[in-house]
């Protein structure tokens, strides 16, 4: 054994640096992998149990001699990699999920981009097992941010919770499991909580205060339409404009039809944003809706009073209740 221990300190690090090339590789093929794979949900959960023990397991402070011997040192050193192997194909599994909800020109990109740079620090090994080794807070932080993501995709889909309703409820569920990891081991004076409080404070900040952050998952936006007419009782469009249409052929009314995707029956409200050159000129009502397996299809006419809707570049965004935005689609009047 001080063979191999001499052996392992002296090209641990050349190891663990392929490990972290092999990690970013295998998280690639779960990325392509779960695409569409709801099913897999329920496990991701079960996975995060698993790293929640064995985070407070590996990163308790030693209090015992025998901890410096091998074996000891090699459970800590399992219960470490199976955290962090465990971290990075979470992430990786859910990386798909959200970017397919995501609007690319909105501000819940920047959700996207936190999740996968989470993602590629989880499988930078030696930076990564050090800091939630060391530092009980970034262990907090990062464990509820993953649990945040699992939960705010779960919930609607399986509890048939709304995405609006379902993303305080998650960052509710994920502070609370990860609180035990703010004060393990031995802790002194008020850092413990502290670190929860801001923690907290953060999570909720874009969960409650700013739920435009974050992708309507697990609702995606498939397709827009824009046409001249609507045939009310089955929302198929008529004459369908692609691209752009003078005024005058419109008769008077300008209609959109939004197709979303929804994996089963999530309950979601939604609306529809009407502007003219970056100018709102119509706010839809918030239609509340239940999705059956595979989504729903809702709809808006732009009528202006004057009767012709006057030349420029319109747009319509579709977002839910809480201005979380599902896409965007332009047309062109002449």
């Amino acid at each position: 054994m001080d063979r191999l221990d001499r052996l392992w300190q002296r090209h641990g690090r050349l190891f663990w640096i392929l490990h972290s090339i092999w990690a970013l590789t295998a998280g690639g093929v779960v990325l392509w992998l779960s695409h569409d794979q709801y099913g897999f949900l329920p496990w991701v959960v079960g996975c995060l149990m698993l790293t929640w023990v064995s985070t407070l397991f590996f990163s308790r402070p030693s209090t015992a001699k025998t901890d410096d011997r091998w074996f000891a040192r090699f459970g800590r050193s399992l219960a470490s990699y199976l955290t962090r192997v465990i971290y990075q194909q979470t992430l990786f599994f859910l990386l798909p999920f959200y970017a397919y909800s995501v609007a690319w020109r909105s501000w819940n990109v920047v959700f996207l981009i936190v999740m996968a740079l989470l993602a590629v620090l989880a499988c930078l090994d030696l930076v990564f097992d050090r800091w939630i080794r060391e530092s009980p807070v970034f262990g907090l932080v990062f464990f509820a941010s993953v649990a945040f993501g699992a939960l705010n995709l779960l919930l609607p889909v399986v509890l048939a919770i709304r995405p609006d309703v379902a993303t305080p409820i998650s960052a509710v569920i994920a502070l609370s499991t990860a609180a035990p990891l703010a004060v393990r081991g031995r802790v002194q004076g008020p850092g413990p909580w502290l670190r929860l409080i801001g923690a907290a404070a953060a999570l909720l900040v874009v969960a409650v205060g700013c739920p435009w952050l974050v992708p309507p998952v697990p609702l995606r936006l498939e397709a827009v339409t824009f046409a001249k007419g609507l045939d009310r009782s089955t929302l198929e469009p008529s004459d369908v404009i692609a691209g752009e249409a003078e005024s005058e052929s419109l008769r008077g009314e300008l209609t959109v039809v939004a197709t979303v995707f929804a994996p089963s029956n999530v309950l979601a409200r939604v609306a529809l944003d009407w502007y003219r050159d970056r100018t709102l000129v119509r706010r839809s009502r918030e239609v509340d809706i239940v999705a059956h397996l595979g989504g729903f299809r809702f709809w808006d006419a732009l009528r202006p009073a004057a009767g012709t809707l006057p030349p420029g570049a319109y747009r319509v965004v579709v977002r839910t209740a809480d201005n979380r935005v599902l896409g965007t689609a332009s047309v062109r009047i002449r």
